[in-house]
């Protein structure tokens, strides 16, 4: 059975989401990497933001790759998947681009035992590995932030062990999605005042760090994909209706 931490796992159990007006910029940080989605939302939002990690679950063990000697988490977040990581893999890296969310991935795992996970500070664009060092790679939610999708899918393929799977999972960018994605940024900002009024202020505004807008949508990352010479395995789709309104895809990807 797959293994999600608990918010108990986190150092003060995560009490900025209920105090966003004690630091602003790191509750937006801590919404961008999904710890509001993950313990806080409503469970129609909790179960399809968890229902990600059951499909590459069972996928990785469908192919055999539920044991392997390296796995990489690019754009971890606050680590949600990374206690499942680090029972298939001798060796996880949790790699994100905040300092201080990936201070609570730390804890998290020191607190939960898994004395294989490392935290790593860096940047999709120019990641601090050898070429062909991992096994196992994920991507989710990050793909979407950027523009020119070419350079971080070739650093993606690059760090990748020849054979190796990639999984990247992006929304699917349809009106219902972005219906939905806004109700979200709306329930999550309405516990702090100051949160609020930070978010509307910038809401064009080009901080990433802070806002995440979402700049490619699912055709630009297929695209991609196939140009940079990555074979699909097979694809999944999260609906919330099924065989209606799919809100998300996740790509299986194995490099040459």
């Amino acid at each position: 059975m797959i293994v999600f931490p608990e918010k108990k796992d986190y150092p003060d159990s995560f009490s900025i989401l209920d105090n966003p007006e004690k630091d602003v910029k790191k509750y937006l940080r801590m919404v961008v990497s999904s710890a509001f989605a993950y313990f806080d939302a409503d469970p129609v939002t909790k179960y399809l933001f968890r229902k990600r990690f059951y499909i590459i679950d069972s996928f990785l063990k469908k192919v055999g790759m539920s044991k392997v000697k390296s796995a990489l988490d690019v754009g971890t977040g606050v680590g949600y998947f990374v206690p499942a990581l680090a029972s298939y893999a001798d060796k996880v890296v949790a790699l994100d681009y905040s300092d201080d969310i990936l201070e609570y991935v730390a804890v998290m795992a020191k607190n939960r035992g898994l004395a294989n996970v490392t935290t790593l500070r860096g940047d999709i664009l120019k990641m601090p590995f050898p070429d062909n060092t991992f096994n196992l790679v994920i991507c989710m939610s990050v793909l979407e932030h950027f523009k020119d999708l070419r350079d971080p899918l070739l650093e993606l393929k690059r760090v990748l062990a020849p054979g190796g799977i990639l999984v990247t999972g992006y929304p699917s960018e349809t009106a219902f999605f972005r219906f939905l994605h806004q109700k979200v940024i709306a329930w999550t900002t309405k516990k702090g005042k100051k949160a609020r009024e930070y978010l509307n202020k910038n809401e064009e505004s080009d901080d990433t760090a802070m806002h995440a807008p979402h700049v490619s949508n699912a055709e630009d990352i297929q695209g991609a994909v196939e140009a940079a010479g990555l074979q699909e395995v097979t694809s999944k789709a999260i609906k919330l209706l099924p065989p209606f309104l799919e809100l998300y895809r996740i790509n299986f990807l194995r490099k040459p």
